[in-house]
């Protein structure tokens, strides 16, 4: 049986200290996790109504733990429009710090031993490969971590770095700069094309229309600086976060849009050579979070790279 420490008692000075230390400890503001699931939550399927149904509660209830999350720290997090929820300036920073205590939280259970129930492995993926890659990684790597489940997070590569960086996500795949894959598990490259409409015609010499990302990403970068290096003159005529809108912009004629060749699909096409300078390869790698057990994590990474890898 376990004894209990004896406390010895404070006097004189001692008693005063410790007393004012008490106080302020209790003054201390501490933030339930499930009231920070409950927000990640949120902000992650958009909608207060999906959240109460993934979390098994009222919509009621979930209105309140966020009423209670916004009193304890004392700021407005989230603001609601026709389109959904989105998160103020002080919840986008809430967002990334409660991300990194959820995380935190859940490796100190883990490390007592297994937990009951399944543990999730959290996948990301660039958004863009989600229609060509996202069935088969479900498909072929579910059971190849054992008893855990998958949960997958489609997102810009940048993004993605930045979750697996501080955390909250296990092992991602992106497209990235050299320097941005340093320390990955593996990396290859794939080339990189100019696609377009297939009744889309360039005037010879004419000013290069542009289908691009408002944040520009790195494939937008790239094609950029392959036309200023050949001197050719372009615009970018439309840009949207979605990709599903950017591939449709330029499947309507709009103008080019570049992507890796192995997702060149139907009605795109890709440019004959000669038309547009060339562009260069890029380089792509899975990169997994810092603590991850990759011994342990070995088959499911080995299917996640054959699915990325076999139309590369």
């Amino acid at each position: 049986m376990r004894r209990a420490r004896t406390r010895v008692a404070a006097s004189g000075p001692d008693r005063e200290n410790a007393g004012k230390r008490a106080r302020s400890a209790m003054d201390i503001t501490n933030i339930p996790t499930d009231l920070l699931r409950t927000f990640v939550a949120i902000h992650e399927l958009g909608s207060f109504t999906k959240t109460a149904q993934l979390v098994e509660l009222t919509q009621p209830a979930v209105s309140a733990q966020m009423k209670r999350l916004e009193s304890l720290i004392g700021a407005d997090l989230i603001e609601k429009n026709l389109s959904g929820v989105r998160l103020t300036e002080i919840g986008l920073e809430v967002l990334r710090l409660g991300r990194r205590i959820l995380s935190i939280n859940d490796q100190i259970v883990s490390s007592g031993g297994p937990q009951p129930g399944l543990r999730t492995i959290r996948i990301g993926i660039p958004n863009i490969f989600a229609p060509s890659k996202l069935a088969r990684i479900l498909t072929e790597c579910s059971g190849k971590a054992g008893a855990s489940r998958l949960q997958i997070c489609c997102e810009h590569s940048l993004g993605l770095l930045h979750g697996v960086r501080n955390g909250y996500l296990d092992m991602i795949f992106i497209l990235a700069s050299q320097e941005q894959l340093q320390g990955a598990w593996a990396t290859w490259s794939e080339d990189l094309v100019w696609v377009r409409s297939s009744n889309f015609v360039l005037e010879p010499d004419g000013v290069v229309p542009l289908v691009s990302s408002p944040n520009l990403l790195l494939p937008d970068r790239m094609a950029m600086a392959a036309l200023e290096q050949a001197d050719r003159r372009y615009e970018i005529v439309f840009t949207a976060f979605d990709t599903l809108a950017r591939r449709a912009a330029a499947a309507a004629g709009l103008g080019y849009f570049v992507m890796a060749r192995s997702l060149v699909s139907e009605p795109l096409v890709t440019e004959e050579a000669g038309v547009l300078p060339p562009l260069p390869s890029a380089t792509m790698g899975i990169i997994v979070r810092e603590d991850l057990d990759i011994e342990g994590m070995e088959p499911l990474l080995s299917s996640f790279k054959s699915v990325l890898i076999s139309d590369a």
